[in-house]
């Protein structure tokens, strides 16, 4: 089942005199469930096109569908309230609060969802937000929920990271280059988590990154070069996350 549909959509900027486009006329539909990697090298539109799907930008022409509703065309607030009812993100660099614990970091998703308001056109049958303690425990980190992160190692600012993002139930899983500022192993167990929320939990995940090492695990592969999708792939087999290399 589809869950977003993009329809000719572009994002050009303008600098000065000169005007280019960041992601041009892409056509592409995510379904329900699904892990999809955009992948691309650097420049490539990789994190435009993040940042459309997550409302964190708008586009310049298109349409763009998220369960039947055109956001193309939405104002600062009710991209907010989008991206509170069905959007989660996880950075490369975490982006967790330091003088707050990663329980403290997690809870604070509860209130960006009150802060949305009851009468969201989104509140339609969404599953209450996770206590804070329940989205630590998904991803394996209890014992650690009242560290702060300059207690935590880098895959476990990560896990918190995630658990932060997963907190409100979204719908779309949003990665920014999640392993870019991890060693290989701890990598692999990120990829791992990721998979599990996709395959197991039945979340739409979709992951920018360079390295074509981690586009074996997906179930999609959409390669992006000089602003446009040059192949969109369905992989058949798709590898454990444990057991790539790179």
């Amino acid at each position: 089942m589809s869950l977003i549909e993009l329809k000719h959509i572009s994002r050009s900027y303008t600098m000065g005199e000169r005007s280019f486009y960041a992601v041009f006329d892409i056509n592409l539909n995510l379904n329900e469930g699904e892990f999809a990697v955009i992948l691309g090298p650097s420049g490539a539109g990789k994190s435009t096109l993040l940042n459309l799907l997550g409302g964190m930008d708008s586009p310049t022409e298109g349409e763009l569908v998220f369960d039947g509703e055109n956001i193309a065309g939405y104002n600062d607030n009710q991209l907010t309230d989008y991206r509170a009812w069905n959007v989660g993100v996880v950075f490369q660099f975490y982006n967790l609060i330091p003088t707050l614990t990663a329980y403290e970091n997690v809870a604070l998703m509860k209130d960006v969802r009150a802060n949305s308001g009851k009468k969201s056109v989104w509140n339609k049958g969404y599953v209450e937000v996770m206590h804070p303690e329940d989205a630590i425990a998904r991803v394996g980190l209890s014992e650690r929920m009242h560290h702060f992160p300059s207690q935590l190692s880098g895959g476990e600012q990560q896990r918190i990271s995630i658990a932060r993002a997963i907190a409100k139930n979204p719908r779309l899983l949003l990665c920014d280059e999640p392993t870019g500022a991890l060693d290989t192993n701890t990598g692999r167990e990120i990829l791992k988590l990721l998979q599990d929320l996709s395959h197991r939990e039945g979340r739409t995940v979709v992951m920018v990154t360079h390295n074509s090492a981690c586009a074996e695990i997906a179930d999609r592969v959409i390669k992006v070069k000089n602003s446009r999708i040059k192949s969109d792939e369905w992989i058949e087999n798709p590898k454990d996350a444990m057991d790539i290399l790179w």
